[in-house]
């Protein structure tokens, strides 16, 4: 039987968040003319899932998805936060690949997204889509989660 450690992190919810889906989405732009203001908006987004993790943790692990290369984005979070780019990849491949890995091995999964189609993909991989509303500020994605916890 696995160490009682790896046993409440199989069985912990993890939510894997399309962080620049929330941005662009959030606050209605996108394109390489508004990276400034989208670079801004990405760290205030990414303090706003640190805070969360760390009122979820042990029940929940958060995992926050942005296309393109790396930006130093730090924020104090849960051992259980993690901010992750995806270089040439897309924020959508890598997500999916975490519900299939979770699902093969008997984890819960949360994607959460404004993207149907990325939605619909997780739930046919088996995981859960969390549907985001265009516009919906990322303060209250959060709380919606938060509510959800390890349920």
């Amino acid at each position: 039987m696995p160490p009682a450690r790896f046993r409440a992190a199989m069985n912990a919810r993890l939510f894997c968040v399309d962080g620049t889906n929330l941005v662009r989405t959030a606050y209605g732009y996108g394109g390489p003319r508004h990276r400034a203001q989208e670079d801004e908006d990405g760290r205030r987004v990414v303090a706003i899932f640190a805070s969360l993790s760390l009122e979820l943790e042990p029940a929940a692990d958060v995992e926050l998805f942005f296309d393109g290369a790396f930006r130093a984005w730090a924020a104090e979070g849960a051992a259980s936060f993690r901010v992750l780019f995806t270089r040439e990849a897309s924020a959508d491949e890598l997500i999916l690949d975490r519900v299939r890995a979770r699902a093969w091995s008997g984890g819960a999964t949360v994607v959460v997204t404004a993207d149907a189609e990325l939605g619909r993909a997780a739930r046919d991989e088996g995981g859960r889509w969390l549907r985001v509303a265009h516009g919906t500020p990322p303060e209250s994605v959060a709380r919606r989660i938060g509510g959800r916890g390890g349920a």
